[in-house]
């Protein structure tokens, strides 16, 4: 299908009927609204509503959240891949008096979730002044302690290793005239020591300046009993803290009936505030609401059958003015290239002054991804996966394109994997030589072996450059006679097919000698080229020395580029040749013990890294040679995305078709 003609429509309605004409705008979803540009009606302001029923979303979302985590709702492998239910639009609609009263139960739920959160803190608080103090359970006196009738008493730390003896005569040193000096040593490590020393009350001052001068603090916290008694305590607390969290993770079990409906609230909030920012791009007058917008052309007729039908409105249609407005672009294909639009949107989405390229680059991108991969056993595996996940769990959206996209890929790589004789590398001969006894193993190459024929490989591989490229001149081409651009369409194209073609018959007489003919053909296009670029490619400057000039600086460009763009695709060669030797090295270290065990072993985690890694690199390599060599060629890009107005929900799904229901 390709690019899908959108008309702009004009649509007058009741101001009375606008919540339920916005509604089935919504249900519907085939619309686009754009920003007004009438300026004589009144202009909405939702960013207020917008703001609370985001909020309303955060609440419903993380209650959602909470329930999944405490009530441990398991999901499937197939559930997180299609992660909603199917529902029938007027019975999502039934619920809308109830988002209130749920909205209150998610609220409900958060509060104990906070509870919970203030209760772990709590725990971590008091497990935290517990092995401070486990430092201190030696200690038989309150740690608040600091004197008695007759003596003083220093409860304290230094950040060092220290034994009693030792502090005695550095206090010894400071304080020579002092005596009655008693030191216990509660705690010792290499980084810390507890102690606590007792003098007489009349020395006190002298001795806690010295103490000071010495490193001594005080704890930071002291508890006023005794440090094995406030431990007790604070595990009696924890103790409780666990008993009342567990009380609230079973009265958020009690919430586990309430799922769907957290659900649902949570898409119809982004309803909500889908459709209010959608208002916004809308504007009134005392008695109607107006809005603008494109639509497909395909349901133009319907929409204003049953817009009209429902409504008291009136709708108008009219060609989009491409040159003076931002029209967005639909995008429509089927499995094959659609896979592949994702990798084309990651570039640049399609603009309206482009051809789709996604039909015509999907068979270039499959091709050129079987050929790096190259092993039919991965490719059977990428297969295997892809079906899997489109018909046993029935992926729908943009996962399915990704199964499709990972389907064709696997395909091109069992077709490619055969041609060139790869079944998980050189499995089969490998299990015939080192098990089976056999001198041998079959070659399995349908084709020709990368590994074996490398120079016939890389001359391929520049062939398959070159068509790539020819091909994106022809869309070049095309896409300029679309445009009514004649002139350019043949000077910006038949020159550079001649003279590629004669660089490439030259060029091969290097790898692989060319019969003389063909080298004087190649001669011929080439100068032939040459000319023709320097007599074209200068065409716009206004005297002959511009034109000339401009000519030889498009002939070096030419010559530079394209001989850059045909040898870039050596990264075919390269690509399957690191494939193959990877795996075929693989099974190399699992025959090498002779043990059948030990070889699935090192089979399993060799290829499951191997595959891993080419994966990686095949996917970033093929969609660098479409970026730079393929798109380059006539691929402007920079288009605005066909986004209609619509539920976006997450995890609910309409059962109807919308229009009719």
């Amino acid at each position: 299908m390709a690019k899908i003609k959108l008309v702009h429509f004009e649509l007058i309605a009741l101001l009375q009927e606008s919540k339920k004409l916005m509604d089935y705008l919504q249900k519907i979803g085939i619309t686009e609204i754009e920003q007004t540009g009438c300026p004589d009606i009144v202009k909405y302001e939702t960013d207020g509503i917008v703001r609370q029923f985001e909020r309303y979303y955060e609440i419903a979302e993380s209650a959602k959240n909470t329930v999944e985590q405490y009530c441990r709702i398991k999901r499937s492998f197939a559930r997180s891949l299609r992660d909603y239910d199917y529902i029938e639009y007027r019975d999502f609609r039934l619920k809308f008096d109830k988002a209130d009263e749920i909205l209150s139960l998610c609220r409900d739920i958060l509060k104990l979730s906070d509870e919970i959160s203030a209760i772990r803190t709590e725990i971590i608080r008091l497990n935290t002044l517990i092995e401070y103090l486990k430092s201190w359970e030696r200690l038989d006196i309150p740690m608040s302690s600091t004197r008695t009738g007759k003596t003083s008493i220093f409860i304290g730390s230094f950040k060092k290793e220290l034994t009693a003896e030792k502090l005695k005569n550095e206090l010894a040193v400071s304080l020579p005239e002092t005596e009655g000096i008693e030191v216990q040593i509660i705690h010792a490590t290499k980084l810390l020591t507890n102690v606590v020393v007792l003098c007489y009350i009349d020395d006190g001052d002298k001795v806690a300046a010295a103490l000071k001068s010495l490193g001594f603090t005080f704890p930071d916290s002291p508890v006023k009993k005794l440090p094995s008694a406030a431990i007790k305590e604070y595990q009696e607390q924890i103790a409780q803290l666990e008993e009342r969290k567990e009380e609230i993770i079973i009265q958020i079990g009690e919430y586990q009936s309430s799922y769907g409906d957290i659900r649902f609230v949570c898409d119809y909030f982004l309803a909500q505030i889908e459709k209010y920012k959608t208002l916004e791009r809308a504007g009134s007058t005392d008695k109607t609401i107006y809005m603008e917008g494109y639509v497909p052309d395909k349901d133009s007729d319907d929409l204003k059958f049953e817009l009209e039908k429902r409504f008291c409105c009136q709708i108008e249609f009219s060609e989009p003015d491409y040159e003076s407005e931002d029209v967005p672009v639909l995008i429509e294909n089927r499995s094959f290239a659609a896979g592949v639009e994702s990798i084309t949107d990651m570039y640049s989405p399609v603009s309206n002054r482009d051809i789709d390229p996604n039909p015509v680059m999907s068979f270039f991108y499959y091709g050129l991804f079987g050929m790096m991969l190259s092993d039919a056993g991965y490719g059977l595996l990428m297969v295997i996966a892809a079906l899997v996940a489109k018909f046993r769990f029935k992926v729908e959206g943009s996962k399915k394109k990704t199964a499709d996209f990972i389907l064709y890929c696997g395909i091109s790589t069992v077709i490619w994997g055969s041609l060139f004789g790869g079944f998980f590398g050189d499995l089969i001969p490998t299990i015939c030589t080192s098990f089976l006894g056999m001198e041998k193993g079959p070659d399995l190459a349908l084709w020709l072996s990368p590994l074996d024929n490398s120079v016939s490989m890389l001359l391929f591989s520049f062939l398959i450059g070159i068509i790539h490229l020819f091909v994106g001149l022809a869309m070049r081409f095309y896409t300029l006679c679309k445009r009514r651009e004649y002139v350019a369409a043949v000077c910006d194209v038949i020159p550079v097919y001649v003279f590629v073609t004669g660089l490439a018959i030259i060029g091969k007489n290097f790898i692989s000698p060319v019969s003389e003919k063909a080298k004087s053909v190649g001669m011929i296009l080439l100068a032939a080229g040459a000319a023709l670029i320097i007599l074209t490619a200068g065409r716009s400057a206004k005297n002959i020395l511009g034109k000339l000039g401009g000519g030889f600086y498009a002939l070096y460009n030419t010559t530079t580029g394209y001989l850059g763009d045909i040898l870039s695709y050596s990264r075919l060669l390269a690509l399957c040749l690191v494939t193959g030797v990877i795996a075929n090295m693989v099974n190399m270290m699992g025959a090498m013990f002779g043990n059948i065990i030990l070889f699935v072993i090192i089979f399993i985690l060799g290829h499951a890294l191997n595959i891993t890694i080419n994966l990686i690199g095949t996917y970033v390599h093929t969609s660098r040679l479409q970026y730079v060599e393929f798109f380059s060629k006539f691929y402007e890009g920079g288009g605005k995305v066909f986004t209609p107005f619509r539920f976006h929900s997450k995890y609910h799904k309409f059962k109807e078709e919308p229009i009719n229901e």
